[in-house]
């Protein structure tokens, strides 16, 4: 066969993968969309018929693993939203709301945070004014992992004391030894990635 015969053959191969992995997924969307509604309106109602007809949602399913990485306190360009935590409430409501997902048996998400992004957890509510908001999220079952190498910053920055660091993070708080590799650890577990 010559070169020419095996690249096109190559390409008519690649082609119809793409095409039938395109046909798969529109195959899957709108099932049972929605289970819930966020907001209290139909899709309809809040964002019209045509975005409501060409809308995709989630079929619901099991053992779903969403990873969060978090290393800034706040938002891009802001000194008032928290960084990250709106996005996984979001999330959070998509999957048990809109979805009909119960967190634990369908889906399980975590967080791993390094960097400035440690500051979400230290307990002080005066240094961290969105403790509250990581609290509400660990009571809907998100876990949050510390990453060891900012908590030796935060001790060196005497925001942590050395020797009892879980007294100054918010209780529940869990731990890994490096943020980075733990993202890629996660990963390899099979957990998906987001960066917000």
């Amino acid at each position: 066969m010559t070169t020419n015969k095996l690249f096109g053959s190559a390409l008519a191969i690649l082609l119809f993968s793409l095409s039938s992995n395109s046909q798969a997924a529109d195959e899957h969307s709108n099932v049972a969309c929605p289970v819930g509604l966020v907001s209290g309106l139909t899709l309809t109602d809040e964002f019209g018929a045509v975005a409501a007809a060409n809308t995709r949602c989630i079929k619901k399913r099991h053992h779903v693993r969403t990873m969060f990485a978090i290393d800034q306190f706040y938002a891009t360009g802001s000194t008032t939203q928290p960084y990250a935590l709106h996005q996984m409430q979001n999330v959070y409501n998509d999957y048990t709301i809109t979805d009909g997902m119960t967190e634990g048996r369908d889906f399980k998400m975590i967080a791993v945070v390094h960097s400035m992004g440690g500051m979400l957890l230290l307990n002080d509510g005066t240094i961290n004014p969105f403790k509250a908001q990581v609290e509400h999220l660990m009571s809907e079952g998100v876990t949050f992992y510390m990453c060891e190498n900012t908590v030796r910053g935060f001790i060196h920055a005497g925001l942590l004391q050395q020797g009892n660091v879980a007294a100054g993070l918010i209780p529940g708080v869990k731990f890994v030894t490096a943020g980075l590799s733990a993202i890629s650890d996660f990963q390899a577990l099979g957990w998906s990635y987001d960066q917000p």
